[in-house]
């Protein structure tokens, strides 16, 4: 007796350590139940075959196959011993059932059961029945507890019975062996995500279970190599590539992504150092007057564009003239230039010093184109200054005020330039030092700004109708500034 307790302690205390997590593929159940069944009120009518009168306990056994998770073919067959209609007659019934059984899991050690079964019925004893139907089973799995009920429908419509529901209550335990808790199966892969430069290294670790227990993993990776350890190297490649931690035996997998950047460029060469690429000089041409001064500048372009100002320059000019740092002025008409040498480089700058004199408004009468005495005066001192500069030729403007209609003023400049022309041809200025003889009218006035307040009085005191300083003609050296246009005279 204390024997057959102890095996029965053994046998429940390997029920209570089976997981519910063992339902799973391969897994089988052994098991053991009470049974208490409420036959069909029709079989105790029954009799000619002598069929279960009395509602009655007894016991079974299971054997269940989980061909996979949760999903399980399983098989029972129990006896239980009643009266039978027959008075004092007993009825042996062993009913089999084979079915599909699919285990609920909620949770913990905790599943509902809900199954699908064909019965087979034998009446024995003091019977001698058999006969076949389907059913169903619903019930709870605790750890190794298993308590369900049962519903048999039995059709062969016996005219001694009709169709009847056999119900049970089925209580028990039950062993599950083989299989494993996949539940908790699978990879953790730490970290999930990388980047790496090209040959950088990193350590992964993996943690693996498989029924429910740790394992090793086997370690795969593209983009790179990767040690038995985990250590990953990146390779040479840039792009997003896997490291795979895989549970050899059950091939779950888990994988991180590796990204290998792409390496930055390599920096731009420095530039080339900024060096003077040429110098500049200015005014590039110059037109003045003798004796008037002219002043230079000279900045420096480099190489990358920008400009400086250069100091340590050398200016030199050809003609002797006077010069005061980077300003000269001529006493002699002509053509000349300015040098100037900055840094080993130079540049130039051409300059003209006009032989310029102007033969005023106070040299002849208003409106009229004859020269005064004091004017014959002014041609003959200008025709001794010219007798000076023989290889200079000269260029002679006539001009007239505003007073008067265009034409009529166009007409007495020209007047008064040939005056001028015939008077200094009588003190010794030939026509061949004359290059060009133009009227202007009283198109190009002197400027007020450049108009002494001197000049203005003498305006003032002999109410000039008009502006003599602008009645003149010029004598001069001088190229004829862009754009100036001499009028054309209406009578010879």
């Amino acid at each position: 007796m204390r024997s057959t307790r102890k095996i029965l302690i053994a046998f429940t205390g390997m029920l209570a350590a089976a997981p519910l997590a063992a339902q799973s593929g391969g897994t089988i159940e052994l098991g053991a139940f009470g049974r208490y069944t409420k036959f069909g009120k029709t079989l105790a009518t029954d009799l000619v075959n002598n069929l279960p009168a009395d509602n009655g306990f007894g016991g079974g056994i299971r054997l269940g196959v989980f061909f996979m998770r949760n999903f399980e073919i399983e098989a029972d067959a129990s006896l239980t011993k009643v009266d039978g209609a027959v008075a004092l007659s007993s009825v042996r019934h062993i009913p089999i059932h084979a079915g599909l059984t699919y285990n609920i899991p909620l949770g913990g050690k905790l599943a509902f059961l809900l199954g699908a079964r064909y019965v087979r019925n034998n009446y024995g004893n003091d019977a001698d029945f058999q006969d076949n139907g389907f059913g169903g089973v619903a019930g709870f799995r605790l750890g190794p507890l298993r308590v369900e009920g049962t519903v048999d429908k039995m059709t062969d419509d016996d005219p001694n019975h009709g169709t009847y529901h056999n119900w049970g209550v089925n209580a028990g335990l039950s062993l599950l062996l083989g299989g494993c808790n996949k539940s908790a199966d699978g990879v953790t892969l730490s970290p999930t995500s990388a980047t790496l430069d090209r040959g950088e290294r990193m350590t992964f670790t993996a943690t693996a279970t498989r029924c429910g227990k740790s394992t090793p993993v086997t370690w795969t990776a593209t983009g790179g190599t990767i040690t038995e350890a985990g250590e990953y190297t990146a390779g040479s490649t840039p792009g997003t590539y896997q490291v795979t931690a895989t549970e050899p035996k059950s091939e779950v997998s888990s994988s991180a992504t590796v990204t290998i950047k792409t390496p930055p460029p390599p920096p731009p060469p420095p530039p080339p150092p900024v060096t003077l690429r040429s110098i500049e000089l200015t005014p590039e041409r110059a037109s003045v007057k003798m004796g008037e001064s002219v002043a230079f500048q000279v900045r420096g372009i480099n190489s990358d564009g920008t400009t400086r100002a250069l100091s340590n320059c050398t200016y030199t000019a050809t003609g002797n003239p006077t010069q005061s740092g980077s300003s000269f002025s001529w006493t002699q008409p002509g053509n000349y230039t300015v040098t100037v040498q900055c840094e080993g480089m130079t540049d130039t700058s051409a300059v003209e010093v006009r032989l310029e004199i102007v033969i005023f408004g106070a040299n002849f009468r208003f409106n009229r184109a004859d020269l005064t005495p004091a004017g014959l005066d002014s041609v003959r001192v200008a025709a001794d200054s010219l007798k000076k500069y023989p290889d200079i030729k000269l260029r002679l403007g006539g001009h007239a005020d505003f007073v008067g209609t265009d034409a009529y003023n166009c007409n007495l400049s020209w007047r008064r330039v040939k005056t001028v022309q015939a008077a200094l041809r009588r003190y010794g200025i030939g026509d061949d030092r004359i290059t060009l003889v133009e009227a202007f009218g009283e198109a190009y006035p002197v400027p007020d700004d450049q108009v002494p307040e001197a000049w203005k009085q003498i305006n003032r005191e002999t109410r000039d109708k008009g502006k003599w300083w602008d009645r003149r003609v010029d004598i001069t050296s001088g190229q004829k500034p862009e754009g100036m246009t001499a009028c054309m005279p209406t009578t010879p």
